[in-house]
């Protein structure tokens, strides 16, 4: 039984979570079940995090290591820490997450990210917005190296199948009204995937707000299901930079003219009826190659959760107002 010393920590975030990765055993969970394989059916679940009385808004504050690799002891007061990790069954699931008032973010990682991490940054995401709703991640089988690209990108390619079955869960089994969905980096190829799914078995999935946060996704593809894409949600926003140095190194070795997620010298690929949001001005020490600025930014945070479907771009200043044009 994990003892938590309450008063070392901030708050708690229970997350929800499906999974395509491969896990091992029929019974509990521990994260050492939890691989990067690929898994034919999803495996459901919740985990409970804890976030550090240290906490700073952007951070996901983790051990770190000395100069002779010696990693530094888990603590509940300087670190996220995983308190609680269960397994659910399909139906059990959809019985914890169900509550027509009730709203719901899900957040589906990009490239490099393992299953704990996924976990660790739905909960910063959700705790730094203030978000009061119910909190899921969908976790797709990244290898979580950083020379794992090509793997991570085939496991893109396979994942689909599995958010395509969480969402009509939530929908038809959950009875979620409201449902947020952040898509960061190469998780917004996943979920790609699975709105053309949706298109083309004529199922609708009842997307409230649909977000791609420095989305990792061709230029051409993206263009080609933008009407796949503003068809499966009320609002559509997408977080793009022209300082990404990860979608840089994807668009060399995709040998990709352009990435959605990446502002060019002629500006932000814009879509009608897609709100676009330009990050490249909150700050360079935010844009390390995890490019995970939409969630470090208390400017960034704050736009997530307001909509304004009149405008097309919106350009974010370093810890300013946006600045709207119509």
């Amino acid at each position: 039984m994990v003892v938590v010393n309450k008063a070392a920590i901030k708050g708690v975030v229970p997350v929800y979570f499906a999974t395509d990765r491969e896990v091992a055993g029929e019974s509990g969970l521990e994260l050492s079940q939890i691989s990067y394989g690929r898994a034919a059916s999803n495996t459901f679940g919740y985990v409970t995090v804890s976030v550090p009385i240290i906490h700073k808004m952007g951070e996901v504050e983790a051990p770190g290591t000395n100069w002779f690799g010696i990693k530094e002891v888990e603590q509940d007061g300087k670190h996220f820490r995983i308190q609680k990790l269960a397994r659910l069954s399909r139906q059990e699931f959809a019985a914890a997450i169900a509550n027509p008032a009730d709203s719901l973010m899900l957040f589906v990682h990009g490239y490099n990210v393992a299953f704990r991490d996924a976990a660790f940054k739905a909960a910063q995401i959700a705790f730094d917005a203030n978000y009061k709703g119910r909190v899921m991640m969908y976790s797709w089988p990244s290898k979580g190296g950083l020379t794992d690209y090509d793997y991570d990108r085939e496991s893109a390619l396979f994942a689909p199948d599995g958010l395509f079955d969480l969402l009509q869960l939530i929908k038809k089994e959950g009875k979620v009204s409201r449902v947020i969905v952040i898509a960061h980096s190469l998780g917004s190829e996943v979920v790609l995937g699975a709105l053309q799914q949706a298109a083309l078995s004529q199922t609708t999935l009842g997307i409230t707000e649909l977000i791609f946060a420095a989305p990792d996704v061709d230029r051409d593809l993206y263009l080609q299901r933008a009407n796949q894409i503003k068809a499966a949600a009320g609002a559509v926003t997408l977080y793009a930079s022209s300082t990404d140095l990860a979608l840089l190194a994807s668009m060399e070795k995709a040998q990709s003219k352009s990435r959605m997620g990446f502002v060019t010298k002629n500006g932000p690929t814009l879509v009608p009826g897609i709100e676009t949001i330009d990050v490249s001005a909150v700050g360079g020490e935010m844009f390390a190659l995890n490019h995970s600025t939409y969630s470090t930014s208390r400017a960034v945070l704050g736009s997530v959760w307001i909509q304004d479907s009149h405008s097309r771009l919106i350009v974010i200043q370093a810890w300013n107002e946006p600045i709207r044009f119509d």
